[in-house]
């Protein structure tokens, strides 16, 4: 094999490594809110535990420009995991009544904050 055929494989097996690495999720940082796209994640800081926004499950909400007797109420679907553990759970926050703004997963509390118009972003705060 020569020189010039020993480089560019040399070149592609560098290439195959860079492309086999996964994406690190973007960080929260405990007592912040952080904002998290539909489908994306955010490992807390210092803990064992990743935050994912599966979807928006319903949305009653006032849409912009309108007049409404009540605020209305926004459900989001949160996969929270212990990713050391290989321990998950699925929740539903509100942003109103009648059901619930946060809970707590392992020993951190997650409370949703706010929901975009268009429901492909939430903010949450950690702590």
């Amino acid at each position: 094999m020569g020189i010039g055929t020993a480089a560019a494989l040399a070149g592609c097996a560098g290439g195959s490594v860079a492309l086999a690495q996964t994406p690190r999720p973007a960080a929260a940082e405990p007592g912040q809110d952080v904002a998290i796209e539909r489908g994306q994640e955010v490992q807390v800081s210092g803990r064992d535990l990743t935050v994912r926004y599966r979807d928006l499950v319903s949305d009653s909400r006032c849409k912009p420009g309108r007049q409404c007797f009540v605020a209305g109420d926004a459900v989001v679907s949160l996969v929270l995991t212990e990713p050391g553990r290989g321990e998950h759970t699925s929740v539903q926050l509100h942003t109103d009544r009648p059901g619930p703004h946060e809970t707590t997963y392992a020993g951190t509390t997650v409370r949703l904050a706010d929901v975009t118009a268009t429901g492909d972003r939430i903010t949450v705060h950690v702590s």
